[in-house]
């Protein structure tokens, strides 16, 4: 049987790591042809040796030399943006795109040119660039399957189904940590509290993304690209289980649902096999994980990140991408203990209206990549800025 190749961008990140732990159980299957991280010098190191690689990339310049100390000299090493962009241009079968932030851009793009499918972990991406994206994936006769449980659970309910047919999308969200909690509890919640999430293993970033619910925000733009779906149609739920993970209401009045238990093993699983559904040692659903689920429709007035997002979506242009890069730069600040966790939409709330102030281009569809980065560039400036004046 021929082995399928696939490259793993951002392999040190959780979704790396769960790509990794399946490998390794299907290792007589695939070849792996590159992988990527920003600086985890050692444990890149070791996957290089167990796997061996063509290329291995590192963002961080200045870890190179250590890079090429450990890893065998038949493998060829790069660093910074370009290295990463080099080792997409390798061809494979499957890339695995989770590199964080915007920052995975490029390298997604390369991506698209010299891989058959694109499992995708990086919604940032997707909601700066998702015209972009789905345009030279289209040209490429590239295959964008997202890794993300909920929008894999989507592509899954649709598969074989015409988007003409959907009267709704539903995305679920668990809540996060703090749902029940007062807005004055929330005044005095610390960036450990924001990591810690009740059910899923993730980053940190995403994880306070997860508390804000501006990951489902930023989802239902992602959505709007992935499944070219308007926003009016795309509804978020509150399921505290996490055992729903999407949920598509047909014109027909029939709801089609995905199920299954919080693991991030089983849609990365579902983008190694695709199109085949083979069976795997994952821990299935059970009928009794089934009893005492509960949904309901997420309060948007309560959620400003939901609103902010549908405001940002149906403005368009640069509008998202600004979205996306005020939030990276104010997630980032309450990480480090600069901002209130509180002050993370504010801030996003801010520049969102800044920019609406501003007579710029933001009613064009942004399509090139110089154009993408300078509003983000802007966004972000922004956003700094009004964390330094105190906003």
């Amino acid at each position: 049987v021929m082995k399928k190749s696939i490259s793993i961008f951002g392999v040190t990140g959780s979704v790396g790591n769960s790509t990794i732990e399946l490998l390794r159980k299907r290792k007589d299957e695939f070849e792996v042809i590159a992988i990527t991280c920003n600086s985890d010098i050692k444990n890149i190191s070791l996957l290089a040796n167990e796997f061996n690689p063509k290329i291995v990339a590192v963002a961080n310049e200045k870890k190179l030399k250590e890079l090429k100390e450990n890893i065998p000299s038949n493998i060829k090493c790069c660093a910074g943006s370009e290295g990463i962009c080099e080792a997409a241009s390798y061809k494979s079968d499957i890339a695995i795109a989770s590199i964080v932030g915007l920052a995975g851009l490029k390298p997604l793009i390369e991506s698209i040119k010299s891989s058959s499918v694109i499992a995708l972990a990086n919604k940032e991406c997707i909601v700066s660039a998702g015209s972009l994206i789905k345009k030279l994936s289209k040209q490429n006769n590239c295959n964008i399957i997202p890794v993300d449980s909920e929008h894999n659970a989507i592509y899954q309910i649709l598969d074989g189904k015409s988007i003409n047919d959907v009267s709704k999308i539903f995305l679920t969200a668990s809540g996060g940590p703090f749902f029940n909690f007062s807005k004055e509890d929330l005044k005095s919640i610390t960036p450990q509290q924001a990591i810690n999430h009740p059910i899923w293993k993730m980053g940190k970033k995403i994880s306070v993304d997860s508390a804000t619910l501006m990951n489902k925000g930023l989802e239902i733009i992602e959505a709007h690209h992935l499944f070219e779906t308007p926003s009016d149609r795309i509804e978020v739920i509150i399921h505290r289980q996490s055992i729903i993970h999407g949920l598509v209401l047909m014109k027909n009045g029939s709801l089609f649902g995905h199920f299954g238990k919080p693991s991030m093993l089983n849609p990365i699983d579902h983008a190694l096999s695709w199109p085949e559904v083979r069976k795997n040692e994952i821990d299935p659903i059970s009928i009794t994980d089934l009893n005492n689920l509960s949904v309901e429709l997420a309060d948007e007035t309560k959620y400003r990140s939901l609103s902010l997002s549908r405001l940002a979506l149906k403005k368009g242009g640069i509008f998202p991408i600004s979205l996306n890069a005020a939030n990276e730069i104010a997630v980032d600040a309450f990480l480090n203990n600069q901002i209130k966790f509180l002050d993370i939409v504010k801030i996003v709330d801010k520049v969102i209206e800044d920019i609406g102030h501003c007579d710029n281009k933001s009613l064009e569809t942004i399509s090139d990549l110089d154009g993408i980065f300078s509003a983000d560039n802007e966004a972000r400036r922004k956003a700094l800025e009004s964390i330094e004046l105190g906003f």
